[in-house]
């Protein structure tokens, strides 16, 4: 399976997602990552209505999330969030962001999430699955190779 990178979301702001200036709530910002981030599991062949024996990589935490914001996105509309798989380690995965316009031309924010696989037993960190190791391994290699290109 052979999934782009950057994976592409495209998301609806609507009024109640804004503040009282009519920007987007610094918060929301993370909810169209997380939104995102569960499509692309979701192209990647994982669901979250499966059990632990069909999808174990679903048992993770979020160990950190770094954002910082770039420019003001004001009123409703769409925008665009890019994740790429920066990172694939034993127990741990970071997944870049980018928050834009549809178009790409402005950049609202960006960052990166860092998940932890879990032992549903222990709760302690545990091995990503072969599976998930399989797909995003060469997402990572496709970042690697796009950031040595330039």
């Amino acid at each position: 399976m052979v999934i782009p990178v950057p994976y592409r979301s495209v998301q609806r702001v609507y009024f109640d997602d804004l503040d009282a200036l009519n920007i987007l709530h610094n918060v929301r910002f993370l909810l169209f990552i997380e939104r995102a981030r569960g499509e692309l599991f979701n192209t990647m062949g994982f669901r979250w209505q499966d059990d632990l024996a069909q999808n174990p990589d679903k048992f993770h935490v979020i160990a950190e999330h770094t954002i910082r914001y770039l420019q003001a996105f004001r009123g409703e509309g769409e925008l665009c969030v890019e994740l790429s798989p920066t990172h694939l380690g034993t127990t741990s995965m970071i997944i870049g962001a980018r928050v834009q316009s549809v178009d790409g031309a402005t950049r609202y924010a960006e960052g990166a999430t860092r998940l932890v696989r879990l032992d549903p037993v222990t709760f302690k960190p545990t091995h990503w699955s072969e599976k998930m190791r399989g797909i995003v391994g060469p997402m990572v290699q496709a970042v690697e190779a796009q950031r040595a290109a330039g």
